[in-house]
């Protein structure tokens, strides 16, 4: 499998294990923080190689029956442009011929609802069915998380046996400084501001479950909208709050606060070179109301999605274990199958 030492990757891992997976290997890039792993690194079978370096690719895949595609690099920084395109489309088409060539049986690809076109009408939920449509609003990361799902289409026409997975925002212990944890942070340094949209989140236990069941998977689809909870970023906020025992935030931030915000943040991470937390992309993202349908993932057999609170209760546990520790990496119990 591929980005086994970020979040869901890990967790991933530690999935297979619990459930009698015993021959489970990792491709990593030399440069990999193995913190997420822990004590499953004595477990599993390590090859070091990029996505985008063929021939390291080519000689960690001989022998593999299946495969689990969790590798991307995920940025909203336009910095990042031709980064992105080499990680997620040109590094999934390398995956993808090289699964061709050695007839691997199983391709299990984590994408993102990013990649996905939406239902803009009222009330109404976006489904697997919706295309991607151009935009100037697109980001590149889901351009390129776009791009690189065709290319698991086209190993599909070729003769693949492919599981696509579209997760929405992903909740889930790990690294308490970057990704989805950033809205704890907010929350526990009570910051009084909440934005005005919706959107879809999933545990991650319970995608690392999913993409596990999909490797012996032979019902009709092949793609599936990975969506556990649907709901406002005010509820999400206040739910964090309740179990960190901080101050809900209570001001709404509207589109010029964002607009500012986004600026001022692209200018700080100009000046200092650091990486910017906030972008244009995201700013109008998360103002924007949308539903998700996953009905179709509740069709596979005895899989069911992990309430949102008790999802939020067990991170916020974790996170408040971690504040007394200066927050060392933390990892949740993993389903069994």
């Amino acid at each position: 499998m591929t980005g086994a030492t970020g979040l869901v990757g890990s967790y991933v891992v530690r999935t297979l294990l619990a459930n009698g997976y015993d021959n489970v290997s990792v491709i990593h890039r030399k440069s990999s923080d193995f913190s997420l792993l822990g004590d499953t690194r004595e477990k599993v079978t390590f090859h070091e190689a990029d996505l985008t370096d063929v021939i390291g690719l080519e000689d960690a895949i001989q022998g593999i029956s299946h495969i689990i595609h969790c590798g991307a690099l995920v940025s909203f920084d336009s910095r990042d442009k031709r980064p992105l395109v080499k990680t997620n489309v040109e590094g999934t088409a390398n995956l993808v011929n090289l699964s061709l060539e050695y007839q691997v049986k199983k391709f299990v690809h984590l994408s993102s609802i990013a990649a996905l076109g939406r239902n803009t009408t009222e009330g109404e939920k976006t489904h697997e069915g919706i295309k991607f449509e151009d935009s100037p609003s697109n980001s590149y990361y889901a351009i390129t998380k776009h791009l690189g799902e065709l290319e698991v289409w086209r190993g599909k026409a070729e003769g693949l046996d492919v599981a696509v997975l579209l997760p929405g925002l992903i909740l889930g212990s790990g690294f308490w400084k970057t990704g989805t944890n950033g809205f704890f942070n907010h929350v526990w340094r009570e910051s009084p501001f909440y934005p005005a949209g919706t959107t879809g989140f999933v545990d991650v236990r319970d995608l690392a479950e999913f993409a596990v069941r999909m490797l012996e998977y032979k019902g009709e689809h092949d793609k599936f909208l990975m969506i556990g909870h649907n709901g406002p970023y005010k509820q999400f906020l206040d739910t964090i709050a309740e179990y960190l025992d901080k101050k809900s935030p209570s001001r709404l931030t509207t589109k010029w606060m964002l607009g500012l915000a986004w600026r001022l943040d692209r200018l700080r991470s100009l000046i200092t070179g650091s990486r910017p937390m906030l972008t244009k992309e995201t700013a109008v993202t998360s103002s924007k109301k949308y539903l998700f349908d996953n009905s179709r993932s509740l069709k596979v057999d005895g899989f069911k999605y992990t309430a949102f609170e008790e999802t939020i209760r067990d991170i916020a546990g974790q996170y408040l274990e971690a504040s007394r520790h200066n927050f060392p990496p933390s990892i949740l119990n993993v389903h069994k199958l």
